[in-house]
C-alpha cells in the first residue's frame, strides 16, 4: 500500500468500509498514511481516523496540514479530539506522543463495586488494573484487575492499592523508555506531566512500533525522518538527565539513568 500511487491507494481505502481499512491504514507508516488520508474526502478521512483509534490517529494527523488537521480534530468524538490536541503538544519522538490517554483513574474512596461497575461500562481496551488518584489528579498508585475481582465489593480501592512499579515523565525520549528495566515486571507503565497529573498510560507494545517506525521511516530516506534522527544525538545527552526531572510521587520508584 505504501508504494501504490496514492490516487490509487486512496481509491481502495475509499471503496471499503472504515472497520477493515483503518487496521490496514494504522500499519502503514504516518507519513504514508497521511498521504492517503489526504486524497479522500472529510468525511471518509474522520471516518478512518475514529476507527483506528485516538493513538493512531495522532500519528497521522502530525503528518495533515493545517487548516485541515484542525478542522479534522474537531470532527472527531469530544473524548478522541481532546486527547488528540493533548498528544499533539508533544514532540513525536517522546513518550507524551505515544501514550493511551484511555485509562481508568479512580480516587482512593471508590468502592470496588463502584470501580468494577466502571470497568464493564468504559470503553477503554486491554484493561491490566486501574490507576488511583487524588483530587488533583496526581497519582497515588495502582490496583489490578485480578486485586478487584477478588475483593469484597463493599471494601474501597484504597486498602488494595499498591506503589506503581514507577512512573514516566511525557518529555523523556521514547527510545530511552525502550531501555527501562521496568518492562521486565510490567506490559505498561503510568505517564505523568511535569506536575505530577496522569496523563495516560504507555506500553510496551507500542513502544516497540514507535523504535520500529522510525527504523523503516530511516530506510526510506524521507526528509522528515532525517530531521528525526539528526535530533536523536540531542536527545542522547539529554536522555540521562530524563530520570532526575521525572515529576514522583511518594511510594512511586524512581526512574534513575542506571535504570536505562
Amino acid at each position: 500500500m505504501e508504494e501504490l500511487p496514492v490516487a490509487d491507494a486512496s481509491a481502495l481505502f475509499a471503496e471499503i468500509p472504515a472497520r477493515i481499512g483503518a487496521p490496514v491504514l494504522s500499519a502503514m507508516l504516518p507519513p504514508a498514511a497521511a498521504r492517503v488520508l489526504r486524497a479522500l474526502t472529510e468525511a471518509q478521512i474522520l471516518a478512518l481516523l475514529t476507527a483506528a483509534g485516538t493513538q493512531t490517529a495522532v500519528s497521522m494527523l502530525r503528518h495533515m496540514p493545517d487548516p485541515a488537521r484542525s478542522r479534522l480534530i474537531v470532527g472527531l468524538p469530544t473524548v478522541s479530539a481532546l486527547a488528540s490536541r493533548v498528544l499533539l503538544g508533544f514532540p513525536e519522538d517522546s513518550i507524551g506522543a505515544w501514550i493511551d490517554p484511555e485509562v481508568i483513574a479512580l480516587p482512593p474512596g471508590t468502592r470496588v463495586a463502584e470501580a468494577l461497575e466502571r470497568i464493564r461500562h468504559g470503553q477503554e481496551t486491554e484493561i491490566e488494573r486501574i490507576m488511583v488518584v487524588d483530587a488533583e489528579r496526581r497519582l497515588t498508585g495502582e490496583v489490578t484487575l485480578e486485586a478487584l475481582l477478588h475483593a469484597s465489593e463493599m471494601v474501597t480501592i484504597a486498602t488494595l492499592m499498591r506503589p506503581t512499579i514507577a512512573t514516566l515523565a511525557a518529555m523523556m525520549p521514547i527510545a530511552a523508555a525502550a531501555e527501562l528495566t521496568s518492562w521486565e515486571r510490567t506490559s505498561m507503565l503510568p505517564v505523568v506531566d511535569h506536575d505530577g497529573h496522569l496523563i495516560g498510560v504507555l506500553r510496551q507494545s507500542v513502544v516497540v512500533r514507535a523504535l520500529h517506525d522510525r527504523t523503516r521511516q530511516a530506510h526510506t530516506g524521507s526528509a522528515e525522518t532525517a530531521a528525526g534522527i539528526l535530533g536523536s544525538s540531542y536527545w542522547g545527552v539529554i536522555s540521562g538527565l530524563a530520570g532526575a526531572t521525572l515529576a514522583l510521587l511518594p511510594q512511586v520508584e524512581r526512574v534513575l539513568p542506571e535504570d536505562q
